[in-house]
């Protein structure tokens, strides 16, 4: 089930909540969910709806394991490397190792495509502005990524 609540000050859940499609990394793997998670989630939204694509989306009916470490995959592989600092923060030596895992696959394979390489030409509404602002909200490392105060307050939207 999905769920909405309002975090206070700079509490951190352990749980998985939300739709699996709009997670942060913290919150596919269920470890340090905060406000930056919802910030990561909110940006995944904007690049969908600026781009249209659904390029995290597995297809569910041929999976033979959870979706989660699937997606995780994904978000790596787009806006990586993997900073020490989200292994930190997700506190939690099988997520570490889940990531650490995760990130050699991606390093390892040559086809990765990171999303500073993403162009106006592939997604002809992804813009410079566009990409600058979903990059400040899909930071991998929780602490750099931007407030929502900052982020309802960027030029982008005007």
């Amino acid at each position: 089930m999905d769920c909405a609540l309002k975090l206070e000050g700079q509490k951190l859940l352990n749980h998985r909540m939300g739709n699996v499609m709009w997670r942060s990394p913290e919150g596919q793997l269920g470890k340090g969910v905060g406000k930056p998670s919802e910030v990561f989630s909110f940006g995944l939204l904007c690049l969908y709806v600026i781009t249209g694509a659904q390029c995290f989306h597995p297809d569910f009916e041929k999976l033979e394991i959870e979706p989660e470490p699937v997606i995780l995959f994904k978000l790596l592989s787009v806006f990586g490397p993997l900073p020490d600092a989200l292994v930190k923060h997700v506190n939690d030596e099988e997520a570490g190792a889940l990531l650490k895992g995760l990130w050699q696959a991606i390093a390892e394979d040559e086809s990765n495509e990171p999303f500073e390489q993403w162009s106006e030409e592939m997604f002809p509404n992804l813009d410079n502005e566009a990409k600058r602002l979903i990059l400040r909200m899909t930071n991998l490392d929780p602490a750099k990524r931007a407030l929502m105060s900052d982020i309802i307050m960027d030029p982008y939207w005007n």
